[in-house]
């Protein structure tokens, strides 16, 4: 689905997924082991922003009524047949309260459910929620980077930088509106 300035979205994705597995291929030891490795990819798939398409748009139908904007979401279809098959773990900022309206809306709209979902229980800033959820959650069942493979897709800067400081790299998917120069380094 072509952008307002006629480019696809999933060009950038699809470039950065090869660089991540040509990287994956670099640094394993043979070739079996690296087929292995990314067969079993474990996609961190974040929400807001990222996988709905229009969450800033939600605010007009919705209102300051949250649930009742999860009605309006819609949800970026080439994202979902990138990751449908993979073994995905929504990790979103999203408060735990919304996780029934959130997982209904996405089994009934794109026909598709996580095999994993958490959300934020501690009301928590993104980046600290999603570092405490991989701490308290994810790394202890698969594991941390290196005995586990990650890949993170998130429209977060700082969140990003966080799955990059743990080892995890993060493709980025956004709306230009939303961070206009995001080639910056957040601190």
């Amino acid at each position: 689905m072509p952008t307002a300035a006629g480019k696809s979205p999933l060009l950038p994705l699809l470039a950065l997924l090869v660089a991540v597995l040509a990287a994956t291929l670099a640094s394993s030891a043979g070739a079996a082991k690296a087929k292995t490795v990314t067969a079993k990819t474990i996609v961190l798939l974040d929400l807001n922003y990222t996988f709905v398409e229009n969450q800033a748009e939600t605010a007009r139908p919705g209102g300051d009524d949250f649930a009742r904007r999860i009605e309006f979401e819609r949800y970026r279809h080439w994202l979902l047949d990138f990751i449908r098959g993979r073994y995905v773990i929504l990790i979103t900022a999203r408060p735990e309260r919304y996780r029934a309206a959130s997982l209904a809306n996405l089994e009934a709209l794109p026909h598709w459910r996580p095999d994993e979902a958490w959300f934020n229980t501690r009301d928590l800033p993104p980046a600290v929620c999603k570092r405490d959820i991989l701490e308290r959650h994810i790394f202890p069942k698969h594991g941390r980077p290196g005995k586990a493979a990650y890949v993170a897709i998130e429209s977060n800067l700082r969140t990003a930088v966080m799955y990059a400081s743990c080892g995890i790299p993060a493709m980025r998917v956004w709306d230009e509106w939303q961070y206009g120069n995001s080639t910056k380094v957040v601190k």
